[in-house]
């Protein structure tokens, strides 16, 4: 392997560090779907823990605070956003979302897994830790 294969191997690996250390800390609400896009795009590997919901939505105001309690445990893990269906609705068209609360957990760009419905802790907490 020649000086500058390696060389490159090493600012790639800096590169992937540098993001890994700015995930966000916080959740990320979702304005636009140019920014779930972007976001996607600046994190490929990364899980994203999406909240699907609504302001009219009860269930999705019952989930809020075990989305919040996950996030603070698993921001290291995952980026955690919600999105607004009725502000966002070319997302929730996306992803063909029919009920709220809805989470989404999206990895390269696919979902890889979904619970309809206001979750709890435990099922949401299990998801994560199996596909950060």
């Amino acid at each position: 392997m020649s000086d500058k294969e390696l060389e490159k191997i090493r600012r790639e690996k800096a590169q992937a560090l540098m993001r890994e250390l700015s995930m966000p800390k916080e959740i990320l609400q979702i304005r636009s779907y140019q920014q779930y896009s972007d976001l996607l795009k600046q994190y490929p590997n990364k899980l994203v823990v999406m909240d699907l919901w609504a302001e009219w939505c009860a269930p999705c105001k019952m989930f809020a605070p075990v989305f919040e309690k996950l996030q603070k445990e698993y921001h290291n893990h995952a980026i955690f956003v919600k999105v607004n269906v009725d502000e966002n609705q070319l997302i929730a068209q996306q992803y063909g979302i029919t009920g709220i609360p809805t989470t989404l957990f999206v990895k390269n760009g696919k979902v890889v897994h979904k619970i309809v419905g206001a979750a709890n802790y435990n099922k949401v907490k299990e998801a994560v830790e199996k596909l950060a």
